[in-house]
């Protein structure tokens, strides 16, 4: 076994990515990253104690504010960020295909001086023939030829529907590996659409000048593919929709299918990772074998930025490809997210409370935070409400309108919603010991007892101004997208837990496979996107501008 390298005081920077710095905006300490040589500045800013947290890597703690955040590995959320873009993920990726060449794992894009370039092949993906054994290789799609094209659309159909995988093969008379080979051609089509429609956000070309964006995570159960081990494979998606059109920008699951885990385990083992932080790590983005064996890691809820979602003893590691670490993927999508909106001058993010999610965003768009064109609120709901409670609620609201109205009769009805939640924030700001969440007076059925965390408050917004800020929160854009995901694709419903099963989540139509569960999900979201048609016969890409009318399924298999 290797001996680990020493690391520096704090992890490097990579391609312009440096998280680890002070989360509060507040302090002076906001948006200055820790040294990263060794020798902590005593005091004043840009001062930082590093403490050591066993389990869970170490943890950077501000001098001036106190707060404290986990570090993070700029590495591996660069790593991350390259999967937004499958094309330029796959030629990083790319080598010598022979394993006994020395070549093997080296591509061409770090070592181009081991290849020569070989033409390209019929899609225009780059070839390149190895100096060493002579192999030639393409940095293109593994799917090149389909077969039964005509079946495409059908598949496309059928899936977005809810019609089980077993039913799909029997109506159209096609084995399963056809119909997974079909996911992933689709898959690859539609993801590069969406990818050119979106490079117009990226161009300015998109007008838009205020989104209000809600972020939230999905979790999704396989089930277990044999008697003798009957743990779940647990992964989550991250996603980030713009609540006024539906538009999803960003929808990222915490799998890497291209990756061998044997491999990855051995040379982790070979370089000594596991006698490093996490931080530190080189494969810092994936989830180690050790990762699913650590009993201490929980999915504890916390003030501290700590790693959520490492699973317990119930949940096993995939069969292939590996687990990419949650806040790897939820950091990646952030900066993804922050690229695409980098034109728009006003950014409202509305996030659930899921550990560390916040603090995410605020570190990416620190420097929008600080120039007061970015802000972050943390909002939670009675999620678990009956649809009985769910009324009572807002009857409860009703009454307490037009009890307002009797006691100020000079507001017009139209602004009396508004003066309520003006009224309200009053109030809760002269509370002299007043909690951090604001009870919001505005129930309703889509957002019941909610309550609102103002994270980026500066104090520098009027009371109008805030009210209608407050009253814009909500993550109904994200949890449209996730309701219709388990409305619509069979293999992501909602599975039981049953008390014989010792709560293992297990669904008769549920994936097996991470690879399909990836697909799905990025096949539905640009169907969702430029397909799904609301009440007012729009899709959320035309809400947007970038398409003026409904895509159909044929113009993406004939493409």
């Amino acid at each position: 076994m290797a001996t680990p390298k020493k690391h520096r005081r704090i992890p490097d920077g990579v391609n312009g990515i440096q998280i680890n710095f002070c989360k509060n905006p507040l302090c002076t300490n906001f948006g200055i990253p820790a040294p990263e040589s060794r020798g902590a500045v005593p005091g004043g800013i840009g001062s930082y104690t590093l403490i050591g947290f066993s389990g869970r890597g170490r943890v950077l703690s501000c001098q001036l504010c106190k707060r404290t955040s986990v570090l993070r590995s700029n590495l591996a959320i660069s790593q991350e960020l390259i999967r937004f873009n499958p094309s330029d993920y796959r030629h990083q990726n790319a080598s010598c295909p022979d394993e006994s060449c020395d070549s093997f794992g080296m591509g061409p894009t770090q070592f181009p001086q081991l290849y020569y370039k070989h033409g390209v092949t019929r899609r225009g993906e780059p070839r390149f023939r190895c100096k060493r054994c002579g192999s030639t290789f393409s940095c293109g799609a593994q799917i090149r030829e389909q077969r039964k094209p005509e079946l495409d659309g059908e598949v496309l159909k059928l899936l977005v529907n809810k019609v089980p995988m077993r039913r799909i093969c029997e109506v159209l008379d096609i084995n399963p590996a056809t119909l997974y080979g079909k996911l992933g051609f689709l898959s690859e089509i539609m993801t590069s659409f969406s990818l050119i429609q979106e490079k117009k956000f990226e161009d300015g070309l998109v007008d838009l000048k205020r989104t209000y964006v809600s972020i939230d995570r999905q979790d999704y159960f396989l089930n277990w593919g044999t008697q003798f081990d009957r743990r779940n494979i647990r992964l989550g998606a991250t996603v980030a929709a713009d609540n006024e059109t539906g538009y999803i920008f960003a929808a990222q699951l915490n799998f890497d299918s291209t990756v061998n885990a044997e491999d990855i385990e051995a040379d982790a083992i070979a370089r000594g990772d596991y006698d490093l932080p996490p931080a530190y790590r080189h494969y810092a983005r994936l989830c180690l074998r050790r990762d699913f064996e650590d009993d201490g890691i929980t999915d504890e809820k916390s003030t501290v930025d700590t790693d959520s979602e490492l699973p317990d003893l119930e949940v096993k590691a995939p069969h292939s490809g590996m687990q990419v670490h949650l806040e790897h993927t939820q950091y990646a999508l952030i900066f993804r997210l922050k690229a695409l909106l980098k034109s728009v001058e006003k950014v409202r993010l509305f996030v659930d409370r899921d550990p560390g999610l916040d603090s995410a965003c605020i570190g990416v768009f620190a420097e929008r935070v600080t120039a007061r064109t970015t802000d972050v609120f943390v909002v939670q709901t009675a999620k678990n409400l009956t649809m009985q409670g769910k009324k009572k609620l807002v009857s409860q609201v009703n009454r307490e309108l037009s009890n307002f109205k009797k006691n100020f009769p000079d507001i017009e009805e139209k602004n009396l919603r508004h003066q309520l939640v003006v009224h309200r924030l009053q109030a809760f700001q002269a509370e002299s010991e007043r909690s951090s969440w604001f009870s919001y007076p505005l129930s309703d059925m889509a957002d019941p007892n909610k309550s609102i965390q103002y994270q980026t408050d500066f104090k520098d917004y009027d009371i109008d101004h805030l009210a209608r800020l407050y009253m814009k929160a909500t993550l109904r854009g994200v949890d449209r997208f996730f309701m219709q995901v388990r409305r619509r694709i069979s293999i992501l419903e909602r599975p039981l837990a049953t008390a014989n099963n010792a709560n293992r989540r297990w669904h008769g139509y549920g994936a097996y496979s991470p690879l399909v569960v990836e697909r799905a999900l990025a096949i539905f979201k640009v169907y969702y996107n430029y397909c799904l048609v609301g009440e007012d016969g729009c899709t959320p890409a035309m809400r947007l501008g970038l398409t003026v009318q409904p895509m159909s399924i044929d113009d993406f298999c004939n493409r």
